[in-house]
């Protein structure tokens, strides 16, 4: 299985690849420039990027490419980046066929694009415009040799049926509103005089407090402050991708994790318990997803947050 070639093609088809362990390769584009004697053309570089989020787009790339399983894919990638991590190391070059060659600068993975690389973003499709072309030639290609003989005299019995049509409408509509008007004409009679009458002022009453309403606010108000923060907010996790019994081989672990570029770190509950933790920035909501995807990674079933 390729995993280098495949990284290329997810890159070149994405304009992005994210690698565990090795970073987020991302296809940009720079502009022309002009250096003084000629002008030259706009060109494609590839750059890397530390950090990036955690996701398994890669991975099904390549299982569905290779028809196996999300997570054998995704051992495959493991082993690819554990291998290219320990030859860059040692100074080796890790090869992205027709693309360049990822190598290792102070401790930071770089990106060196190939200097034949040539990249042509896919061109805007014109399926419209053919069919057009096509109906025009058509429509001359059937053009008759001489115009049809006019008839005289002719009468467009379409245009008498619509007007005869709109003026039943127009006379229905004034009818209805005639006959609507005279049966809601109402005559209003005068009110009775009344002499020498002392209308005494109205009494104002309080109206009853509606308890309900106040009640309904008090529950508005609870249901408001009770709310949960905004899903969108993004949050920092501390993810226990590893348990161990003995002190000794949770630093093993740690020191072969930190090698690997992984930010993890060690927590000592107590004498015979030792939790290996890593911290992930995500939203609330994406908690199950981020869990899913270490337990794959790290191969630990007991994947669990602890912020």
């Amino acid at each position: 299985m390729d995993i280098a070639r495949y990284i290329g093609l997810f890159l070149l088809k994405n304009h992005f690849c994210y690698v565990h362990g090795l970073g987020n390769l991302e296809l940009v584009k720079r502009s022309a420039t002009y250096d003084g004697k000629a002008l030259q053309a706009p060109y494609y570089e590839v750059i890397v990027t530390p950090g990036g989020s955690i996701d398994d787009n890669l991975a099904n790339f390549i299982a569905t490419n290779e028809q196996i399983s999300i997570s054998k894919a995704a051992n495959a990638l493991r082993d690819y980046s554990i291998q290219a991590r320990k030859d860059m190391a040692v100074g080796n070059e890790v090869a992205i066929p027709n693309i360049g060659k990822l190598i290792e600068a102070n401790g930071k993975v770089q990106f060196v694009t190939d200097a034949n690389f040539k990249f042509t973003p896919a061109g805007i499709p014109t399926i419209r415009n053919s069919k057009q072309l096509e109906e025009q030639n058509s429509k001359l290609s059937h053009k008759p040799a001489y115009p049809p003989p006019h008839k005289a005299d002719s009468v467009n019995w379409s245009m008498v049926i619509l007007v005869i049509v709109l003026l039943l409408v127009i006379g229905g509509g004034a009818f209805g509103i005639y006959y609507y008007t005279r049966q809601n004409r109402t005559i209003i009679a005068p009110p009775p005089v009344v002499k020498d009458t002392v209308v005494p002022p109205p009494v104002a009453i309080a109206p009853p407090l509606d308890t309900t309403t106040t009640q309904l606010q008090r529950d508005s108000m609870a249901a408001v402050s009770a709310m949960p923060e905004d899903s969108q907010q993004i949050n920092s996790y501390k993810m226990v991708i590893g348990s161990y019994t003995s002190k000794e081989k949770a630093e093993k672990r740690l020191r072969n994790l930190k090698i690997n570029g992984n930010r993890v770190d060690m927590i000592a509950m107590d004498s015979a318990s030792y939790l290996i933790t890593t911290t992930i920035n995500c939203r609330s909501s994406d908690t199950t997803h981020v869990i899913d995807s270490l337990q794959r990674m790290f191969g630990y079933k007991n994947v669990m947050t602890v912020r």
